[in-house]
């Protein structure tokens, strides 16, 4: 199915995981991103701690994607990916992401300026950047 516009554009993703088989998660993630779409870069895997200072520590991983998809495309496929994986509202309010895919960068440009500044998002980055 193609959706969107025909200029690709390109997407810096920040993933992770919280729950007991977290690194299997995240390698299935980026697994499925390389399936679904056209996967240029991701970063080792790397443990950080839950910004919160409370839940259990991530594993986490950057990667870039390119796609046709707008912005609010790539997102909604992208939190239907995380609902697949099981995550619910539920599991959010308990501590546990099974997985976590967000747009972080597009086309450059921070879309999440909070996500960039955090060392979950910038160790990958600076591993992959160009």
């Amino acid at each position: 199915m193609k959706l969107g516009n025909t200029t690709p554009a390109k997407a810096v993703l920040s993933i992770g995981s919280n729950t007991v088989d977290s690194l299997q998660r995240v390698t299935e993630c980026i697994k499925w991103l390389a399936n679904e779409f056209e996967l240029s870069a991701h970063a080792s895997a790397y443990t950080t701690p839950a910004v919160n200072g409370k839940d259990a520590d991530y594993v986490n991983t950057v990667a870039v994607i390119t796609t046709t998809m707008s912005l609010p495309e790539l997102n909604a496929v992208l939190k239907d990916y995380e609902k697949s994986c099981g995550r619910t509202p539920e599991s959010k309010q308990q501590g546990a992401i099974p997985i976590d895919v967000d747009i972080v960068m597009w086309n450059q440009e921070i879309v999440r300026p909070n996500d960039y500044n955090q060392d979950y998002f910038k160790i990958g980055w600076r591993e992959i950047a160009d």
